[in-house]
């Protein structure tokens, strides 16, 4: 959950100074881009700790594998369950994310 605000306090502030800094050729499309690129990272290594917790050979048990993985889920209560909801919502998010700067770009033309 920390994660999420942090990112989102730290994407504001980023709009708010592109904003300030290109008042007249702002596009909010184009501060969507490293939104995006945070959402995919962060669903390729959620899949990737998935997978791994599926596959019990690579793994005497259940493990978080990267430091982003252990940041968006924590220390308690893992399970191969909740390791797919947390990717599941990372690729949800990230079509989300990718649809509306698709749409805004399409939009502005």
């Amino acid at each position: 959950m920390w994660f999420i605000i942090i990112t989102l306090i730290i994407w504001g502030f980023y709009v708010f100074y592109m904003k300030k800094q290109f008042e007249d050729g702002f596009r909010f499309s184009e501060t969507l881009i490293p939104l995006i690129f945070l959402c995919i990272i962060t669903a390729i290594c959620l899949g990737v700790n998935f997978v791994a917790s599926v596959v019990p050979s690579l793994n005497d048990g259940i493990a978080i594998h990267n430091f982003l993985a252990k940041l968006i889920i924590g220390d308690e209560k893992w399970s191969v369950q909740l390791f797919k909801l947390y990717f599941d919502w990372s690729v949800y998010v990230s079509i989300f994310l990718i649809l509306i700067y698709s749409i805004i770009k399409v939009n502005k033309r």
